[in-house]
């Protein structure tokens, strides 16, 4: 992973079992930079272009977005006032319970935004006080808020009719192997590791997954990784191998094959194909 974008870590944020932590920072720019946890962010003060997965949007306050580890994001302040916030950190292991639990109908995949969304503050307030001052339930408490927000959020994303998410003979296990995929893609991630989520053997999961993905495993991870790179490539300004490392590529030799035959043209050629950032990068889930 290149060291020149900046990757935060829950272990450096979070506290051993505490699930969530909010800060209340007041941001000035903000370099382009990912996560391997959940960040919640809602914006208190301030207004400033956030640019999520190289696409920027105007954000002020009442504004809100959810980000999962698979995206990456800059902030930039528009005018002399910093940007203040209520930013928070979420275990992904607690997020993603949540989101399984959502249940039909569904919200397209993260990031999910809203610029209405100030009546989330005082439940922000309180999942910083259990953060900073942990009691009897404070656990259960930080979970049932999560779930909270995550629930009014998902409210205000535009619904879907998940019609082949729960397609007869899908399990939620083989559902939630994919969104493994979909978050993780960046990480040095296997087949025998998407399968154990699933609870099935290797053999088994690879032939439910084509069924359900339309891909082998090696080559639904593949375009995972050439999307996240396409879209950085669009959007910053950082190098071919930085690029490569960043979108999980161990090789940068087979990095720019892959690259070559999916999309006709060299990584190093940013022109080629790249008229517009890509909106997102979202899966089957």
């Amino acid at each position: 992973m290149t060291d020149l974008v900046e990757r935060f870590s829950s272990e450096s944020l979070l506290l051993p079992d505490s699930g969530a932590r909010v800060m209340r920072p007041r941001l000035r720019t903000v370099d382009v930079h990912w996560h391997d946890y959940y960040e919640l962010c809602l914006v208190v003060s301030g207004a400033a272009e956030h640019v999520v997965n190289g696409v920027p949007r105007p954000i002020g306050r009442g504004s809100a977005f959810l980000l999962s580890p698979a995206d990456f994001h800059a902030i930039r302040p528009i005018g002399h006032e910093p940007l203040g916030c209520y930013n928070t950190v979420i275990d992904p292991g607690l997020m993603e319970r949540q989101l399984a639990g959502l249940g039909p109908p569904s919200v397209g995949d993260l990031p999910w935004q809203t610029d209405d969304f100030l009546d989330a503050e005082v439940d922000l307030r309180r999942l910083q006080a259990e953060f900073e001052e942990p009691r009897l339930g404070s656990a259960r408490l930080v979970e049932a808020l999560v779930g909270c927000l995550v629930v009014e959020l998902a409210r205000r994303q535009l619904v879907e009719v998940a019609v082949a998410d729960h397609r007869l003979g899908v399990s939620d296990e083989l559902r939630a192997a994919v969104r493994f995929v979909d978050r993780h893609f960046r990480e040095p991630i296997s087949l025998a590791d998407a399968a154990r989520r699933a609870h099935l053997s290797s053999n088994y999961f690879s032939e439910r997954f084509r069924e359900y993905t339309g891909s082998s495993f090696q080559l639904y991870l593949q375009e995972r990784r050439l999307r996240f790179a396409r879209s950085l490539l669009a959007s910053t300004s950082l190098s071919v191998t930085e690029v490569c490392h960043a979108a999980g590529f161990n090789s940068l030799s087979h990095f720019g094959r892959a690259y070559r035959r999916r999309y006709g043209s060299a990584p190093s050629d940013r022109s080629g194909g790249h008229a517009a950032a890509l909106p997102g990068i979202s899966g089957p889930s």
